[in-house]
């Protein structure tokens, strides 16, 4: 354990995240960890909302291009970080849960440093090829400088934003939700001063507003530092702890490539969908980057309640307290699919509006609401579709993790993109993820139906098996 195992962080002592896993309410437990990961997950997004809002208020649709068409890189690099974040987290959650305390250090410790090397062959790698990949990801004569000027930036400085990904999926799975919470908020406190101060007031443009975010990463970055080395955390990033393993790397990556597969994934399909949009005109590109803000922010929400399940779902599946575990499954359902509906009902009463709050261009304000009123229609259906990918995530299934992640965006969007468009122009353009949407749903029902039988088998066994007793 690093330092002293009865610290505490925020009045959260380890011991008591610990019973918020095992003896708490269901309901209360998955409100006591997916509140904070949701808030957490509104920070993260608020970012990139900081910096389109700010951008906006140039009134220059081409700076809003610009950034858009960098944000599949910026996927990319959040893949990266996942990779490690999610991975490891579902183990560490598993062990916790199996009282092997001494292997969840370990795990803690060799994803920290994987992380580290891989954010910084992410870093060269952006670096090296910043110029072609440019070229290909949809940028135009207009769009190319400003697309520039913010690769620039994040590229110099995205081994924090790497790490800083990993420490937070490691805080979620011991339960400190809030303190990743706290430190996501610092960066983005920061990133909300230092925008308008670098955008508009210095003119920096679209580098001003790299600036600011990489900024606010690097004060996050020194709040996790000092929250893993100052013995407030049942997990450890010391060296000495770092003790690689085949099972260490074979679980971690089980789960953690999926979900990094999935952003690289997500990336490609932004980056052909700015190829196709471009097609329509940057008015489009524009509009698709004000669209992902306002839909990312509440998908985010939607994953930060999946996310602080992730743990409790984890958790319980090693400690074998299955009742408990499918209670959590239910209640977490409930509340995406109740969470999902408002979101729908929001973006169909004011679409429009929440669109201007970010750019008064009324060409880009009629394409970002065409998308926002065409994700309606699959909106009630993506808590759902959340609410089991996580599970599998959690309980290391990680074929059926990545038949969700991956079929999203790989396995129906691309296709649809490609189809629709050509049939209903750009209608079809905006309903190609909505449906994409309603059929990975249909692909998850049939999965979890799978999963609650081999469940319910495990349960009845575990009864016989105590009753032979």
């Amino acid at each position: 354990m690093n330092g002293k195992s009865n610290g505490k962080l925020g009045g959260v002592a380890p011991r008591t995240r610990l019973e918020i896993l095992e003896t708490a309410p269901v309901a209360q437990s998955i409100l006591r960890l997916a509140l904070p990961t949701m808030l957490g997950m509104a920070v993260q997004m608020l970012y990139n909302l900081t910096d389109t809002f700010f951008i906006g208020k140039t009134n220059n649709p081409l700076l809003v291009a610009g950034i858009s068409i960098v944000s599949p890189i910026f996927f990319i690099i959040q893949g990266i970080g996942n990779m490690f974040a999610i991975g490891s987290a579902s183990l560490i959650s598993r062990q916790l849960g199996a009282k092997e305390n001494e292997s969840a250090r370990r795990t803690s410790s060799v994803a920290f440093y994987s992380t580290l090397a891989l954010g910084a062959l992410i870093t060269l790698l952006l670096l090296a090829f910043r110029s072609p990949l440019l070229q290909r990801i949809g940028t135009s004569a207009d769009t190319l400088a400003p697309a520039n000027d913010y690769l620039t930036v994040i590229a110099w400085f995205s081994l924090p934003m790497v790490i800083n990904i990993a420490f937070a999926g490691q805080m979620r799975s011991e339960g400190a939700t809030m303190q990743a919470t706290i430190s996501m908020a610092i960066g983005i406190i920061v990133n909300i001063f230092l925008d308008p101060l670098f955008i508009l007031a210095m003119n920096m443009g679209a580098a001003g507003a790299a600036w600011a975010t990489v900024i606010g990463h690097l004060c996050s970055l020194v709040y996790n530092l000092y929250y893993f080395t100052s013995g407030r955390s049942m997990l450890s990033i010391r060296p000495r702890d770092c003790k690689p393993s085949l099972l260490i790397y074979s679980e971690t990556l089980k789960i953690g490539a999926p979900a990094a597969l999935s952003q690289v994934v997500m990336s490609a399909s932004m980056v052909l969908s700015n190829v196709v949009a471009s097609g329509f005109g940057d008015a489009l590109v524009a509009g698709i980057g004000v669209y992902m803000r306002v839909g990312g922010l509440c998908l985010s929400l939607l994953m930060g309640l999946t996310m602080g399940y992730q743990p409790f779902a984890g958790y319980q599946y090693g400690a074998r307290t299955f009742k408990r575990l499918l209670s959590g499954l239910k209640v977490t359902t409930l509340y995406a699919t109740v969470l999902s509906c408002l979101f729908a009902l929001m973006f169909y009463i004011w679409g429009e509006q929440l669109i201007r709050v970010f750019i008064q261009d009324p060409d880009t304000v009629e394409a970002g609401s065409m998308l926002l009123r065409a994700l309606v229609f699959a909106m009630p259906f993506v808590g759902l579709q959340l609410t089991l990918g996580t599970t599998f995530q959690a309980l290391g299934q990680s074929v059926n993790a990545m038949i969700i992640t991956l079929g999203r965006q790989c396995f129906f969007y691309i296709p649809l993109l490609y189809t629709l468009p050509r049939w209903f122009g750009v209608t079809g353009f905006a309903f190609a993820q909505p449906v994409a949407d309603i059929l990975t749903t249909l692909i998850a029902v049939l999965l979890g139906a799978r999963l609650l039988g081999h469940i319910r088998a495990i349960m009845a066994e575990d009864e016989r098996q105590r009753a032979s007793v």
